[in-house]
C-alpha cells in the first residue's frame, strides 16, 4: 500500500465529522426553537412535540453514526434516515403542497458533501416526495401552527450551508494539491539548475582552459539566464511552504543593518547597469531585531530588485532602516514611475504585476513573497508615493528585540 492510499481516509474522514457535526447541531438547535414558537403561537402542544421528534431523529443518526461516517454504510444510512424523516414530515403536513418538500433537498446536499451515494440520495428525495404526497391521509397543518413553514426555512438555509461548505472544501483540496504538484516541480528543478549554473560559470572562468570569447559571452547568458530562473524557483517553493504551513522561522537576534548592508552591496551590480545610484540609510546604532534573518534578507532582495528594474536609467534608489512606533521599517524608495492606487490593491498578490510589468522580466511573484514572509513575522507589506515622486515600498515587522 502507497503512503497515499494509507492517508487519504483520514483525512478525508475529518471533514466529513466537520460538516456533519454541524449540521446536526444546526438542525438540533432550529429545531427546538421551531417546536418552541409553534406551541408558543398555538400549535398543539402533542402534535408540534410528535413532529419534532421525527424531525430530531436524522440528527440524532447522524451523531451516533459519528465514529463510522468514512465508511459507506454509515454515511448511506444517513442519507435514508434523512430521507426516511423528511418524507414523513411531508406526509404529515400537506404531502403535494408541504412547504417542506425543500427539506428533502438535505439528504442529496449531505450525500454531496460526503461524497457517497449522492445518485441515490438524489433518486431517493424525488421518490420520497412522490410516496408522501400519494400518501398524505392528513393534513396537521393547521394543528402545527408555523412550525412547517419555521422548519422549511431552517432547511434551506441548512442546505444551502452544506453545499457551501462542500464547494469551498472542494476549492481547498484543488489549491493544495496544485500547491504540492508546484512545490514537487520546483524541488526537480533546483538541483538541475544548480548544475547548470556551476558548469557555465567555470567556461565562463575558462577552468579547464582556454575557448573563444563568444563561448564564454554564451557561457555568460547561460549563467544569468539560470541564475533569474533559480531565483523564479526559490520563490515559487517558499511560497508553496508558506501556503502549506511548512516554512518554518529561525528566528535570532542581530543588527538588522548588517543585513541591510549585505543586500545592497550585492545589489549594486544590477544597479550599475543602468547607471543607479543606490544607496542605503541606517541608524549609527545597533538596530536589533529577533526575526528570520534569511526572511528578512529575501524580503529586501525582493523589494530592492523590484525597484531597480522598474526604475528608469540614470534614477536612484535608496533603502532605510529604522525603528518606529516600537517596529522595524524597512523602506525601498525610487525615483520611478510610482505605482497608481489600482495596482496597490493588488501587488503583493501571487501573479499579480503592475502596470508596468509589462515592459520588465518577471512573474509577481516577488511582492507576494514578500508579503508572505512579512505576513509570518505578524507583519506587513504596503505601497506608498515616495517624497518627490516615485514609489516607497514598506515593509513593517514587530521584530524590534529588547
Amino acid at each position: 500500500m502507497s503512503t497515499q492510499q494509507a492517508v487519504t481516509p483520514g483525512a478525508n474522514t475529518a471533514p466529513n465529522a466537520v460538516v456533519l457535526v454541524w449540521a446536526g447541531w444546526i438542525w438540533t438547535a432550529g429545531v427546538v426553537a421551531a417546536s418552541a414558537g409553534a406551541v408558543f403561537w398555538g400549535g398543539e402542544r402533542d402534535d408540534v412535540a410528535a413532529a419534532a421528534a421525527l424531525a430530531l431523529a436524522p440528527g440524532l443518526i447522524g451523531f451516533i453514526l459519528l465514529p463510522w461516517i468514512g465508511r459507506r454504510w454509515a454515511a448511506l444510512g444517513l442519507v435514508l434516515a434523512w430521507l426516511v424523516a423528511m418524507a414523513g414530515l411531508v406526509t404529515g403536513t400537506g404531502g403535494w403542497s408541504s412547504p417542506l418538500a425543500a427539506a428533502l433537498l438535505i439528504a442529496p446536499s449531505l450525500a454531496l458533501t460526503l461524497r457517497r451515494w449522492t445518485r441515490i440520495a438524489t433518486i431517493g428525495a424525488l421518490l420520497a416526495y412522490l410516496i408522501a404526497g400519494l400518501a398524505a391521509p392528513f393534513n396537521l397543518d393547521g394543528a402545527l401552527g408555523p412550525f412547517p413553514a419555521s422548519l422549511t426555512a431552517l432547511a434551506l438555509a441548512l442546505v444551502g450551508w452544506v453545499v457551501g461548505f462542500g464547494r469551498s472544501r472542494e476549492a481547498g483540496r484543488r489549491e493544495q494539491a496544485m500547491s504540492q504538484r508546484v512545490a514537487e516541480v520546483s524541488h526537480e528543478l533546483r538541483t538541475p539548475l544548480t548544475h547548470i549554473l556551476g558548469f557555465s560559470e567555470m567556461i565562463e572562468r575558462r577552468i579547464f582552459g582556454d575557448v573563444s570569447d563568444r563561448y564564454v559571452e554564451y557561457a555568460g547568458l547561460i549563467r544569468k539566464s539560470g541564475s533569474h530562473l533559480l531565483g523564479l524557483v526559490n520563490d515559487l517553493l517558499d511560497l508553496s511552504r508558506i501556503e502549506a504551513g511548512r516554512f518554518d522561522l529561525h528566528t535570532e537576534t542581530f543588527d538588522v543593518r548588517r543585513v541591510v548592508e549585505d543586500v545592497v552591496r550585492i545589489s549594486v551590480d544590477s544597479a550599475d547597469k543602468k547607471q543607479i545610484a543606490l544607496g542605503m540609510l541606517t541608524p549609527e546604532t545597533p538596530l536589533n531585531v529577533r526575526a528570520d534573518e534569511r526572511a528578512i534578507t529575501r524580503m529586501l532582495i525582493n523589494t530592492i530588485g523590484n525597484a531597480i528594474k522598474f526604475t528608469q536609467e540614470g534614477g536612484r534608489v535608496m533603502v532605510r532602516a529604522a525603528a518606529v512606533d516600537g517596529a522595524l521599517q524597512l523602506d525601498t524608495i525610487d525615483n520611478g514611475p510610482g505605482i497608481s492606487e489600482e495596482d496597490r490593491a493588488k501587488l503583493g498578490q501571487a501573479y499579480e504585476r503592475g502596470s508596468g510589468g509589462a515592459r520588465a522580466e518577471g512573474t509577481g511573484l516577488g511582492l507576494s513573497l514578500v508579503r508572505a514572509l512579512a505576513g509570518l513575522h505578524r507583519g506587513a507589506l504596503s505601497f506608498h508615493d515616495a517624497p518627490g515622486g516615485g514609489a516607497l515600498v514598506r515593509i513593517t515587522l514587530p521584530v524590534l528585540a529588547d
